[in-house]
């Protein structure tokens, strides 16, 4: 009878085992499926802010890109190409925080960039324009960046 007692003892430790392997494997799995996803995220949108980029440094690229917006100079096209450039990243670094893949005090130097951004001279304009390009979510937050930047309004 002893032995029948340890024999199942033995069964239930290994089984115990088996299910915490499948149990920590399972949050492995989940994790590296949540950094491919944050990747994937973060190239595609690195490469959207560097052909921006591109526009909004490339005298070639400002003009053609100004003639395919309709906008009424070279100058205001450029202007939207880098604002759009930045906002890209800053779009991507809030999705990258919201996901738990930034630290904290990366995400509060990009709203401090924001709230500054939101001050000048063309900002309005701009985002006016383009936060319907943007996630609905990530234009929530830079409203709240702005609101803080301008208590006043």
């Amino acid at each position: 009878m002893e032995s029948g007692i340890i024999s199942l003892i033995i069964e239930i430790i290994g089984a115990a085992g088996v299910i915490a392997s499948l149990i920590y494997l399972s949050i492995q799995i989940k994790n590296s499926n949540k950094l491919a996803r944050a990747e994937i995220t973060k190239d595609l949108y690195l490469a959207s802010r560097q052909a921006i980029m591109d526009i909004a440094s490339d005298e070639h690229l400002g003009i053609i890109y100004t003639k395919l917006k309709n906008f009424k100079s070279e100058e205001l096209g450029r202007r939207h190409a880098f604002y759009q450039s930045f906002f890209r990243l800053y779009e991507l670094q809030h999705i990258l925080n919201k996901q738990g893949l930034l630290e904290e005090n990366m995400a509060t130097s990009y709203a401090l960039i924001i709230r500054w951004f939101s001050k000048t001279q063309w900002f309005s304009k701009y985002w006016d324009n383009a936060q319907k390009e943007f996630n609905p979510e990530f234009r929530r937050y830079v409203k709240e960046q702005i609101e803080i930047a301008t208590p006043n309004k």
